[in-house]
Formats: structure tokens, C-alpha cells, sequence
């Protein structure tokens, strides 16, 4: 393997890059000013014992140098991953599967995690993980609602009639 460079493009003086490490918001971005600051007012200092200061690998030393000289001090900050990295479908398409679902669930038949995954499936071409269908339904605001525990158009009295009728106990059915 190639033995990286000793430059440090001068993009920020020492000053700056000091200044930047006091002002870092996380210690991820501290340590990439540091490696830099490192790099830059210790010449002579190896890339591992860069790495053993820093607390960070080898090669992530080699890595942000490389970042870092390539892509200047703006690019180096961190921002957050965010995003739909692992996507198996996209927006569009999650809503379309869910608006079919939603129409079964509109007729009165429940949808569970496992039909949401079937579906999802049936759409992809191969398995996918359980947790998909919960993520799935966590994106697009889908709640676990269960049925009601009684008919909508119950009769209170015929109910009260019936308990008023009906033996208290089952009895088994009498033998000749």
C-alpha cells in the first residue's frame, strides 16, 4: 500500500483549525479538526501515533487527510446521515401499497403487520425483514387500531333480556 502523503492542503491555518476544534459541536467533529491540527503542526508526527491521540483508526486518519485535502474545510464538517439510506421502495410507491390496504381496512378487514409485509414483498420480488412492515407503517403515521370490543348496533335490552333468561352455568346435555 501506498504510504499517504505528509501535506495537509492549507486550507486553514493553525489558528483556525484551533479555533474550530474549541468550537465543535460533537466530539466526532472535534476529532476531525484535531487529526488535521495534528497532521499540520506536527510534521514529524506518524499517522499511528496521530491515530493513538485522536482515538480513531489508521486508516480514518489516512481517510480524512485525503477528505480533507481533496475536499476543503467547508466539506469536512459533518452533517447527518438522515435520508432513506436502505429504501426497498420508494415514497411513492410505499403510499400506493398502503392506499390498496387502506381500502380493505376501510371494508372492516383488519390489516396486520404480516399483510403489510406480504405486500411489500409481492411488490419488491423477495423476502424482507419483519421489522420493515412496522417501520413501513411508522413512516406514513399508521397506528395499531384494534376493533371494537362491542357491535355498533348492539340492543342493550335484548342483551339485558338474555342474561335475565339464560341459565347462569353451562350444564352438559342429559344422557337416556
Amino acid at each position: 500500500m501506498r504510504k499517504p502523503g505528509i501535506v495537509i492542503a492549507s486550507h486553514l491555518s493553525e489558528n483556525e483549525l484551533s479555533k474550530r476544534m474549541k468550537e465543535a459541536e460533537s466530539i466526532d467533529q472535534f476529532r476531525r479538526y484535531q487529526v488535521i491540527y495534528l497532521r499540520l503542526t506536527n510534521p514529524k508526527m506518524s499517522l499511528k501515533q496521530v491515530a493513538s491521540t485522536c482515538a480513531v483508526a489508521y486508516r480514518t486518519v489516512v481517510t480524512w487527510t485525503w477528505y480533507y485535502n481533496k475536499h476543503g474545510a467547508e466539506k469536512y464538517i459533518l452533517s447527518g446521515r438522515g435520508g432513506r439510506r436502505k429504501a426497498h421502495l420508494s415514497e411513492k410507491k410505499e403510499l400506493k401499497l398502503l392506499e390498496k390496504l387502506s381500502s380493505k381496512a376501510t371494508k372492516g378487514q383488519v390489516i396486520t403487520a404480516l399483510a403489510v409485509k406480504k405486500a411489500a414483498e409481492k411488490e419488491v420480488g423477495h423476502e424482507l425483514p419483519k421489522d420493515y412492515a412496522y417501520d413501513l407503517m411508522h413512516r406514513h403515521n399508521w397506528r395499531k387500531i384494534v376493533p371494537h370490543t362491542h357491535h355498533p348496533k348492539k340492543n342493550a335490552e335484548a342483551q339485558q333480556s338474555f342474561k335475565k333468561t339464560s341459565r347462569p352455568c353451562w350444564l352438559p346435555p342429559e344422557k337416556n
